[in-house]
């Protein structure tokens, strides 16, 4: 009883004021976890911040059904107004920053480490490369998108459903495909690509 206690008011204490928090959501490392104020956490999410990277979310976060964050050693900070949907899982290793108000698809994968596959050692034993996902604001990643390690997504982007993200998209670019590519620009003074 005393170890239930110690951990709703460790949890309180880094909840954030009129925050939801579903009581079937997992959390781990609530230590490595800060969620600011009027976020939503529904049914099934898991925050896992059990390793060194730290969890952060600003004010107004929603993560919706079966929502997946691992902090996992780089972190992940989500900016104000930020909304993970159904079914979206973010892998902290190389670290991933997401802008305010960017709006993540269901089912979208943020994949922030690769495995190694130099020479003709198993693959099963090489070491992993971790680097960073960086997510501009105002950005909406559409459904079952998949975004590698180490791309920048600029301000305003839109990145169309089921595309596969390993090279950086621009401020307010469109782009779809796999591997994503840019279609067009949002703001009409922008450049067509050539």
């Amino acid at each position: 009883m005393r170890i239930l206690k110690a951990f709703f008011l460790a949890l309180r204490l880094r909840l954030g004021n009129r925050t939801r928090l579903s009581l079937r959501s997992y959390l781990k490392g609530i230590d490595r976890l800060t969620i600011g104020g009027s976020c939503k956490i529904m049914r099934g999410v898991t925050l896992d911040a059990s390793r060194s990277g730290e969890i952060r979310l600003d004010d107004k976060v929603t993560l919706n059904q079966q929502a997946i964050l691992i902090g996992g050693s780089g972190g992940i900070r989500l900016g104000q107004g930020v909304e993970i949907n159904c079914f979206g899982f973010i892998d902290g290793s190389g670290g991933v920053d997401i802008e305010e108000r960017t709006l993540v698809g269901p089912g979208v994968r943020i994949i922030t480490y690769q495995h190694a596959f130099d020479g003709r050692e198993p693959i099963c034993i090489q070491d992993s490369v971790t680097a960073p996902v960086r997510i501009g604001r105002d950005v909406w990643i559409g459904a079952n998108v998949v975004i590698m390690s180490g791309v920048t997504i600029g301000e305003g982007a839109v990145v169309g459903a089921g595309a596969v993200v390993s090279r950086d998209i621009p401020a307010w670019a469109v782009a779809v495909g796999v591997p994503a590519k840019v279609l067009r620009y949002r703001m009409p003074d922008q450049a067509a690509p050539a």
